[in-house]
């Protein structure tokens, strides 16, 4: 039998995305629509793949999270980290999602990261 049915990827079944700006949230959503089908509802939308059940939410990453004490196993956040204002607030708000052997991994730019940015603002 060549029928494979894919349970997730990497142990992901479900998949929630979180951004405050819709246009962002569904940038992909072009290239996503050949192969899933989503059902919109209200500010968030559901999408059927045979990977991963992907939820899109617009939030606001500055607010409290719309999710119960322990909702999840990982938050992933990837070069985000740098533009939030209340930095601990937000940290806390991750533990609190997280179960609690929850995990939280992400990607920042590091102190020399851009240092021909640096430059310039410095000399503007």
């Amino acid at each position: 039998d060549n029928n494979v049915f894919y349970s997730g990827r990497g142990g992901v079944r479900k998949l929630v995305q979180l951004d405050s700006c819709s246009a962002m949230l569904h940038r992909n959503d072009v290239h996503e629509k050949a192969t899933t089908t989503t059902t919109t509802t209200n500010d968030s939308s559901v999408s059927s793949t045979t990977i991963c059940e992907t939820y899109k939410l617009v939030t606001e990453e500055e607010g409290p999270f719309p999710f119960p004490d322990g909702t999840f196993d990982l938050v992933l956040s990837s070069m985000a980290f740098h533009w939030i204002n209340d930095l601990p607030r937000l940290l806390t708000e991750i533990k609190r999602v997280l179960k609690p052997d929850g995990c939280l991994l992400f990607a920042l730019p590091g102190g020399n990261t851009l240092p021909e940015l640096r430059s310039s603002l410095v000399l503007a």
